[in-house]
């Protein structure tokens, strides 16, 4: 099974390796950064790289917890049973803890504890089932990958009784955490975590890596603009052409919206309020929207007057205002609508053609 490289970060990844070939590897790694940048696929590659089987020999005398060999520069090769497993998707030592019943282990003598299935936070009943799987050896693995995301959906109370995991980690179990908004994980949590920024990527460099992987030019060139930065996105847009056609909707509708009145824009944030608490995901895609909305205004602005620039700055900002307050958990429509209040209106004419002009 082939190993594919992240696209873009070949830095981080010589870091991990680094870091994975030590004689004591980090325990607890903090993979920061916006979504769709590759930061669970360099979480799985910390995880390969401390468990694969195959690559070349290691260095004579180097050691990894004891008497295992550290990964060298030829892991993770992706063919021995573990890269197999992990990669496909099915290592029993791999273990994603997301909010929901993953893991979940309620007190001991607790009644009425039901599912919590559609829960938005990681939860004090599941993290009781991290630390209880921690202190157990990998079914065979030699490092058990323990990847939390999004990590700052840690309840408090979660975030407390993880502290004592983190600080006397067991030498078999590594604890990768994920996140858009490493500010809001609290503070002595972070401080235990080796942090791992992951940046946004060049276009032309995603575009490169698509076509190294075998895509259509055409499809890549797409893709990698889509995308703007997230080399993961712009691989699903790659595997997914139609979610770039459903994209194309969704600046239609931003176009219309923009040139809407208030009245009109408030019966939006209403129903964008509402999906926000039904799939906080979808929301974060109409986001993005509107972040290219902007952008392409503002790079096809040079013959609008300075006051005009300046209002789509200030939209632009609003949208990531917006982003930083829904991560923060603050109230959803009031974000929201203070976002949408900071837009400047448009006319349909004038954004159908800059769209036009950036479609083309």
């Amino acid at each position: 099974m082939a190993v594919h490289l992240p696209i873009g970060h070949g830095a981080i990844l010589n870091e991990l390796r680094e870091l994975a070939g030590r004689e004591e590897p980090p325990h607890a790694l903090l993979f920061a950064g916006p979504e769709g940048v590759g930061r669970t696929y360099l979480a799985l590659q910390y995880a390969l790289l401390l468990n694969c089987d195959g690559g070349e020999p290691a260095p004579a005398g180097a050691t990894l917890f004891g008497d295992e060999p550290p990964a060298p520069a030829g892991r993770p090769c992706g063919e021995c049973r573990s890269c197999r497993l992990m990669l496909a998707g099915g290592h029993p030592d791999v273990v994603e803890l997301v909010p929901g019943d993953t893991l979940c282990k309620p007190r001991q003598g607790e009644g009425g504890h039901g599912s919590h299935a559609d829960s938005r936070d990681i939860r004090i009943c599941q993290v009781r089932g991290l630390v209880e799987l921690a202190a157990r050896y990998p079914v065979e693995a030699r490092t058990r990958a323990v990847i939390i995301e999004p990590a700052e959906r840690l309840g408090r109370d979660a975030a407390h009784a993880m502290l004592k995991t983190l600080e006397e980690p067991p030498g078999h179990s590594v604890f990768l955490l994920v996140s858009s908004a490493p500010a809001s994980i609290i503070e002595t949590i972070r401080s235990r975590c080796r942090r791992i920024d992951v940046p946004l990527v060049p276009r032309d460099e995603i575009e490169k890596g698509l076509l190294g992987r075998g895509v259509d030019a055409a499809i890549a060139g797409r893709a990698a603009s889509e995308a703007r930065g997230r080399p993961a996105k712009a691989v699903t847009f790659a595997d997914q052409p139609d979610l770039m056609d459903d994209r194309e909707r969704f600046l239609q509708r931003c176009a219309k919206i923009a040139a809407s009145s208030i009245a009109e824009r408030l019966d939006y944030v209403e129903d964008l309020a509402d999906r926000w608490r039904r799939d906080r995901r979808a929301v974060h895609v109409e986001l993005d929207a509107w972040e290219t909305f902007w952008e392409t205004r503002l790079h096809d602005g040079a013959h609008r007057a300075d006051e005009d620039l300046q209002q789509v700055v200030r939209a632009l900002r609003a949208v990531g205002q917006a982003r930083e307050d829904l991560l923060a958990q603050v109230q959803a429509r009031p974000a929201l609508e203070l976002m949408l209040l900071t837009f400047p209106r448009t006319t349909l004419e004038e954004t159908h053609e800059e769209l036009a002009s950036a479609n083309g």
